[in-house]
């Protein structure tokens, strides 16, 4: 399983900082949503050497993305190496409550400053939790709000604040050619989430 062709090209684009992997949506490399947790683990553990991807779509592999997978990522995301600051974990319905209250806790140790997860898979009081860390989480890096940046910005959708909507970027959005997306409700995520609706879009 390890050897096909998708994982491996992941694990490899991964070691090796490819530019396909700042925006990683896994589901493009692996597109069968019940890969088994041994394909997530070696995911992972290629991440974990990773230094460029800034977006993480870890959305919607429920067989593979279970409790000790879940810390295995957090782990990964509070190591001073990593980069990714945008996350999105929706449709993640194996991982206890415990293990989602561990992962709200630990992540004001990481960059993460926008994120998404399922609102029925977590309890409203934990996702107020994972909103207020992820916005104290804002002050300790620019990359979320910085022009030079954009590129990037522009395709971290689908959180539940997307970081395109930032007051400081309109100007450089509005004279860089993206003005069209201030227009885009599906873009600005004034429209549907991962639960369905813009699925397919991701």
């Amino acid at each position: 399983v390890l050897k096909s062709t998708g994982v491996r090209d992941l694990v490899d684009k991964l070691k090796s900082n490819d530019p396909d992997m700042v925006v990683l949506k896994l589901k493009k490399y692996l597109n069968d949503p019940d890969i088994a947790p041994v394909i997530m683990n070696a995911t992972l553990d290629a991440l974990e050497e990773n230094t460029n991807c800034q977006a993480l779509y870890i959305q919607n592999f429920n067989k593979a993305m279970l409790n000790d997978q879940m810390l295995h990522l957090l782990r990964i995301l509070q190591s001073p190496k990593c980069r990714i600051w945008c996350l999105n974990v929706g449709e993640t319905y194996n991982v206890s409550d415990k293990t989602w209250t561990k992962f709200a806790k630990g992540l004001k140790h990481t960059k993460v400053t926008h994120m998404y997860a399922s609102e029925h898979t977590i309890t409203p009081m934990l996702k107020e939790r994972f909103r207020d860390v992820i916005r104290k989480n804002r002050v300790k890096h620019e990359l979320h709000i910085d022009p030079n940046n954009l590129d990037v910005i522009v395709r971290c959708t689908h959180c539940w604040w997307n970081p395109i909507n930032a007051k400081v970027l309109q100007p450089f959005i509005q004279n860089t050619g993206y003005e069209q997306i201030l227009h885009d409700e599906t873009t600005l995520g004034l429209k549907g989430t991962t639960d369905g609706r813009n699925v397919d879009t991701i």
